[in-house]
């Protein structure tokens, strides 16, 4: 992924860079293209397909357009100027290229940036192994018959191309988040994004904004942008030299460090996935861990590194963002629960000292059952020292008394599930013991716990604002 781009999207641009005998500079300019790095106007290259089959008309036919985009004969400006002349209707060409009144919009195409704009169309028409052809076939023939929405062909090819950026550029999402959180970081400082890092309260106020401008992110969605946000502008570098670039691309080196930067990224959150996942698929018996154990465990390891260095965001979320959750079911099933105007008010929110006493009994119980499997791992070996003994003890005990299913099945059987599972269960432990040790720590000045009667009064209007149609929106479902 050195060059922004995945496998698939390489051997796509290879296919058409290869078949046209693309200049190296024309090449260059089709992958930019593709992955979205043409400045100022990304889409802008689609506006300019679409006005160019327009433009060629070829009798309002699909068919015709496709047959002039793949003919490997029209690959040379002086080609297509030749075939071209000879076809397109009345009044759209000249002795210089395309010409296309669209609107109040006057469009020209020469004919060497048709050359560039030929091997995009057909980039667009057999990418994914002809995924698209059949579709954008169809737009085709919709944009060629009157009264030729051009407008609408645009919208469709930029749907397109960015449903293939997000499955196989994977600079894009990441771009798109760096640029709404640079932009707000930089407004609300009133100053450069420089070297400074963003703070808690920083990701309330981003999410905050969002809600008063008329969207309705989840939280959580929000934090996690975050989290990416500052895992790849520590491996980029600092925050001033990505404000001010126009782009990522803009940044010295970005095609060999982009590799690095999506490798560590894609490391970092494979071990918070895999922990969760592990969680998530713990065996229903031995009921090591019931349902909402999990669902606890996995909302605040998942956060990954903020349960360890913003635990205030991490209460947030688990407490707030649950209660946002809880409305957004709601609408979506248009019914079941309290109602909306009810939820807003955040009475039901757990306090952030429950969720860390939660947290807390969390590991107490993780370390039982981390007793339990050791226990199960040594067998029946018997140790000279006392303290081992009694340690031992305690734990062959504890599995008598466990009233959980599967803990009385056969000791063998239990020896077998609890080796499959006690090294995540050890792992999770200290990512708990993480948690709950910043947790107890000030941040600016106050415990994290402490803020919980301000922050329910923050979500509460926040929500309010977000959701205040949300019963009408129900009563007229019903």
């Amino acid at each position: 992924m050195a060059n922004g781009y995945d496998e698939r999207c390489a051997a796509d641009l290879a296919n058409v860079v290869e078949g046209r005998q693309l200049s190296r500079e024309n090449a260059c300019w089709l992958a930019r293209a593709v992955i979205g790095a043409i400045r100022p106007n990304r889409d802008k290259p689609f506006w300019d397909i679409a006005h160019a089959v327009v433009a060629i008309g070829a009798k309002g036919r699909a068919q015709a357009v496709l047959d002039i985009v793949l003919d490997p004969r029209l690959v040379a400006p002086e080609a297509i100027a030749r075939h071209l002349s000879s076809i397109v209707p009345p009044g759209r060409c000249d002795e210089h290229g395309l010409l296309l009144q669209a609107g109040d919009t006057l469009w020209k195409g020469s004919w060497t940036g048709l050359t560039r704009l030929l091997a995009l169309a057909e980039f667009i028409l057999t990418m994914e192994d002809l995924a698209a052809f059949r579709e954008v076939s169809g737009w085709l023939d919709e944009a060629l018959a009157p009264p030729h929405d051009v407008d609408l062909l645009v919208t469709r090819l930029v749907r397109r191309i960015n449903l293939y950026r997000q499955a196989h550029v994977p600079l894009a999402p990441i771009e798109k988040r760096f640029r709404a959180i640079l932009v707000f970081l930089s407004e609300s400082r009133g100053r450069d994004v420089r070297g400074d890092t963003f703070d808690d309260d920083d990701i309330l106020a981003f999410w905050r904004a969002e809600i008063a401008a008329g969207e309705r992110p989840q939280f959580r969605t929000v934090v996690d942008h975050f989290i990416t946000f500052e895992k790849a502008t520590q491996i980029l570098g600092s925050l001033r030299s990505i404000a001010e670039a126009m782009s990522l691309e803009a940044i010295e080196d970005w095609a060999e460090r982009l590799e690095a930067m999506l490798g560590d990224l894609t490391t970092s959150d494979d071990a918070a996935v895999t922990l969760a996942e592990s969680l998530a698929a713990m065996p229903e018996s031995p009921k090591i861990l019931t349902g909402a154990e999990r669902d606890d465990l996995i909302d605040v390891i998942s956060l990954d590194p903020f349960h360890r260095t913003r635990p205030l965001t991490v209460l947030r979320t688990v407490s707030f963002g649950r209660v946002q959750s809880g409305i957004a079911n709601r609408l979506r099933r248009r019914g079941g629960g309290a109602p909306v105007s009810e939820r807003v008010r955040c009475a039901d929110a757990k306090s952030y000292a429950d969720v860390v006493a939660r947290a807390e009994a969390l590991k107490t119980h993780l370390g039982r059952m981390i007793r339990i499997a050791a226990t199960l791992r040594l067998g029946d070996k018997s140790f000279d020292d006392p303290a081992v003994a009694k340690l031992l003890a305690a734990a062959q005990a504890d599995i008598g008394r466990i009233r959980r299913a599967g803990f009385d099945d056969p000791i063998e059987k239990l020896a077998a599930a609890f080796a499959k599972v006690d090294e995540a269960l050890i792992s999770v432990s200290d990512e708990i013991e993480n948690f709950t040790s910043a947790a107890a720590k000030p941040v600016k000045g106050r415990l994290p716990a402490d803020r919980f009667p301000e922050d329910r009064a923050f979500f509460s209007a926040a929500f309010t604002d977000a959701y205040r149609h949300g019963d009408a929106d129900d009563d007229e479902a019903g």
